[in-house]
């Protein structure tokens, strides 16, 4: 798991979490995407189009109309016909499931690692993603994978100083005998990566199986 601030403000910031993949995950978000892509370009002309004969003020509050409407249906997953905005709502879906779209009082953030090990043993993802989340967002999943994980990454940490085989933070998989003890660690133990994964299906899942909005001509003025 690599992360890359790109923010400047604690409020804007964005960070770029880049995720090892089943093979066909770019290949489903591709379809995915050029779904929903292709009824925003409907939509687009269509807004264009509600656009001639109108005074400037009429126009200005016909656009704001316009984006506010787009706003809706992207909050909503209605409408995931941008990289970015598909990755997010898959991964607030995924947060909102397992409880962790809340308020994380008395988390020491000093404590938490970045990488949030282990990574997982005998699993191999062949392609990568690159997420630009919020900053706020990639906090939640850091915050909940901590929380639920802490005592077993404690265990973890106890059991390298005590074997001194390299596995935290070096990463790499212990030999013989200590593999059968890492995996039952490891096992108690929730990534990072593990949450982006399935938000990154359910986002797919959304843009691939929910119904688009309805057809444009359905939303031209009577």
């Amino acid at each position: 798991m690599e992360y890359d601030d790109l923010g400047e403000d604690e409020d804007t910031s964005t960070t770029k979490v880049t995720v090892r993949v089943p093979l066909g995950t770019r290949l489903a978000l591709t379809s995915g995407l050029e779904r929903h892509q292709a009824w925003t370009r409907q939509l687009t002309a269509h807004h264009r189009a509600q656009l001639k004969g109108l005074t400037p003020p009429q126009k200005d509050t016909l656009r704001a109309e316009q984006r506010h409407a787009l706003r809706v249906l992207r909050s909503h997953g209605r409408l995931l016909d941008k990289r970015d905005l598909l990755f997010a709502f898959g991964v607030r879906q995924e947060l909102q499931a397992r409880g962790w779209d809340r308020s994380w009082t008395g988390v020491d953030w000093e404590e938490i690692p970045m990488g949030l090990l282990p990574r997982a043993i005998g699993n191999s993802y062949p392609e990568s993603l690159s997420l630009y989340l919020s900053a706020a967002l990639v906090e939640l999943v850091h915050a909940g994978c901590w929380t639920s994980s802490q005592e077993s990454i404690r265990r973890l940490r106890q059991w390298h100083a005590d074997c001194a085989a390299a596995v935290l933070p070096s990463r790499a998989e212990p030999q013989g005998g200590a593999t059968a003890e890492y995996k039952r660690l490891a096992a108690g133990v929730t990534t990072t990566g593990e949450v982006y994964r399935a938000g990154i299906r359910r986002g797919l899942h959304a843009a691939l199986h929910t119904p688009t909005p309805p057809p444009i001509k359905a939303l031209a003025p009577r």
